[in-house]
């Protein structure tokens, strides 16, 4: 076989293993803390739960979200270090949140009663699988309980 040959069975093989990932898959949030309470800006510690559908890892360099509870705005959801996925595995994404205490008294008696709450996370992440990088946006639902009596006790 020729070299250019050789070159151009290479690059065939090379495009065909770089495939387009599967969005990762939301399951959750799987724990919340309460971290500071105030009249103003409460901060919460929570782990979202999330599922990699991908046989091969990836890199989360940057996320930039909405979290919205019942269609409503709740708070802002950012990450800018990067964060290891395993390869076809489940993983806890672990977050700090800001809330205004105005955001959580729109839900407070689906909270104290402990009702399932419609949650949705939109926005955009950035991942990398070695040298390519790509934006792909972020929308997911689910209707959880938010139990926060569990936050507040912890």
């Amino acid at each position: 076989m020729k070299p250019t040959a050789y070159l151009l069975l290479a690059v065939i093989l090379f495009f065909s293993a770089c495939a387009e990932p599967s969005p990762l898959v939301f399951k959750g949030v799987q724990s919340i803390k309460i971290e500071k309470a105030s009249f103003g800006k409460n901060i919460f510690k929570a782990d979202f739960a999330y599922q990699n559908p991908n046989r091969f890892g990836l890199v989360l360099n940057k996320l930039d979200c909405n979290v919205f509870i019942n269609d409503q705005l709740f708070t802002q959801y950012k990450l800018d270090t990067n964060f290891t996925i395993p390869a076809n595995a489940a993983f806890v994404l672990p977050t700090t949140m800001e809330i205004e205490l105005s955001s959580l008294l729109k839900n407070s008696i689906d909270i104290l009663l402990n009702k399932p709450m419609k949650i949705g996370i939109k926005g955009n992440a950035t991942i990398s699988k070695g040298m390519f990088t790509k934006t792909i946006p972020i929308n997911f639902e689910t209707n959880q309980k938010l139990n926060l009596r569990e936050a507040i006790m912890k």
